[in-house]
């Protein structure tokens, strides 16, 4: 009986360790996205601690409990400065650019996007591919920065990063 017992602790030990090597090799797999995810969960809890002082309440009583879906906003495009990579929060100058459309503030910023290719493609913050701005769908974190996906797939992989496995994850509240 004794030698069973000390097998199936050596078989369940082993099996943990398995399981816990391949979430680690997940997150270690995502560590840069997890870092960026981390940054937009910093934005929005600055964001509500913000609102409670404005409120005249104590910030320290704020606390990220809501799922990481409320840390970044869909925006329009059209309302993204795509030089500085800021959500406008109004309709910005559009310029047409080998039949896509981007935009910027003003004159200085089309200007910029005319002669700058670099300034016309972002990095999928989950993939790691680059993309062009004109179609990618476009996120803003609380402080108004914008992240750029090629898919709501990509978008929704990247939140899903959030979870109590991950370090900079979101844990429900007991």
């Amino acid at each position: 009986m004794k030698k069973n017992f000390g097998k199936l602790l050596i078989a369940v030990a082993m099996t943990a360790s398995v399981v816990i090597l391949a979430s680690g090799a997940n997150a270690g797999e995502h560590k840069e996205a997890i870092a960026k995810l981390k940054s937009v969960k910093e934005c929005y809890a600055a964001s509500l601690r913000l609102e409670a002082l404005q409120a005249k309440n104590s910030p320290d009583s704020v606390r990220v409990s809501g799922p990481a879906a409320e840390w970044l906003k869909k925006v329009n495009a059209e309302e993204v400065n795509m030089v500085t990579n800021r959500h406008a929060g109004s309709k910005q100058a559009a310029v047409s650019i080998d039949g896509r459309t981007y935009f910027g503030a003003g004159e200085g910023y089309v200007s910029t996007l005319q002669k700058n290719a670099a300034t016309r493609s972002a990095v999928d913050p989950f993939t790691n591919k680059k993309i062009d701005k004109a179609s990618a769908l476009t996120y803003a974190d609380a402080s108004g920065r914008v992240f750029y996906f090629e898919s709501e797939g990509s978008y929704g992989e990247f939140i899903g990063l959030a979870t109590p496995e991950t370090v900079y994850g979101y844990s429900a509240p007991r």
